[in-house]
């Protein structure tokens, strides 16, 4: 079933142009998934949109300050997968 569920989105983003198949020269049961031209320009606006609200919302936070908040999701990522054990 869900081999047969990701098979049929693959063919409607296929149909769409947001993807391509290609063969896998090492392989000819194997394909490669590629973006198309769709594909490629949805990439790129999101991107954009992510440069766009990190410099919205972080241009005012300084390194030291961007530098802690990852340490401190570090330690809580830490936790978290210590505690799920």
């Amino acid at each position: 079933m869900f081999k047969s569920a990701v098979s049929q989105v693959l063919a409607k983003l296929e149909a769409q142009n947001f993807i391509t198949r290609e063969s896998n020269p090492n392989n000819h049961r194997e394909f490669f998934i590629v973006l198309a031209e769709k594909g490629l320009t949805y990439q790129k606006l999101s991107e954009e949109a992510d440069k766009d609200f990190l410099m919205k919302h972080f241009s005012d936070i300084d390194l030291e300050q961007l530098q802690n908040i990852v340490q401190t999701m570090k330690k809580v990522n830490a936790s978290i997968s210590s505690s799920n054990r």
